[in-house]
Parts: structure tokens; C-alpha cells; sequence
């Protein structure tokens, strides 16, 4: 038995694979917040349920062209957060590769996700490799 909050989760991924918005203003707040640290084209803070997409969109975009593995580590829950740490991979034809750990930091409230924070392992590394893709 999973977690509630690891539910909405996996219901989350679920409907933005089908971009179904419907679907995830059930589990997303409209006035959603997601960090991407950084200074590159894609960090910053997105506000609203429609930069969040858009901001998924976009890194979806270039992770498809990295052939990316992630090792998932380790993830942790409560009532209010869910965290999870991974080992990010990419195997670009370009040679621009990343291999760096991030944790993403879920928060809940009222049964829907409110914010979501990238937490690097490697700020240099990462700024350089979306410098370089973006």
C-alpha cells in the first residue's frame, strides 16, 4: 500500500502523459508553484498550473533528446511532503552530458500538490548542461 501523497503523485505523471487537464487539476492546485534552480533558460519559479505544464513540456523535450536514465535512490513521505532523490544520466550524441543526483521536494495541502522544488546536486554541472541543450 502506498502513500497517499505518492498516490497523487502517480496520478499526476498519469494524467500529464495523456495531457489531460482535467485530470490534473484533481491533484494539482491552480495556483501550483514548481522551483527549477539554476541560471539557465529553464530555471526560475513557474506559477500557475500552465507554466508548470509548460515548464514539464519543455524539460520533456530535452530529455527526450539526452537519452536519459534515472536511477531512483531513495523517497520519503509524510502528510505534507513527499521527496525523492535520483541519479540522473544522459547519453547525448552532442557529448553534453549530465550525471548529477537531484531530489525533488513535493508539497501537499488539501489533497493536491501545491509546489514542487529540483534541489541539485551539481548547480555548475547542470547550468552548463542546460545552457548548452536549451
Amino acid at each position: 500500500m502506498t502513500h497517499p501523497n505518492q498516490d497523487i503523485v502517480n496520478r499526476f505523471f498519469e494524467a500529464y502523459g495523456q495531457h489531460n487537464m482535467e485530470a490534473i487539476l484533481q491533484v494539482m492546485d491552480r495556483n501550483v508553484q514548481w522551483i527549477f534552480p539554476g541560471h539557465h533558460p529553464l530555471s526560475g519559479t513557474k506559477s500557475g498550473v500552465e507554466e508548470v505544464i509548460g515548464f514539464f513540456d519543455s524539460m520533456g523535450a530535452v530529455m527526450a533528446s539526452s537519452n536519459i536514465r534515472v536511477e531512483n535512490l531513495v523517497s520519503g513521505v509524510s502528510d505534507d511532503y513527499l521527496v525523492e532523490c535520483q541519479r540522473i544520466l544522459t547519453k547525448r550524441e552532442d557529448g553534453n552530458n549530465l550525471d548529477t543526483y537531484w531530489s525533488i521536494l513535493w508539497t501537499f495541502r488539501h489533497g493536491k500538490i501545491i509546489e514542487g522544488r529540483h534541489l541539485a546536486g551539481d548547480q555548475h554541472a547542470a547550468d552548463s548542461f542546460f545552457c548548452k541543450v536549451y
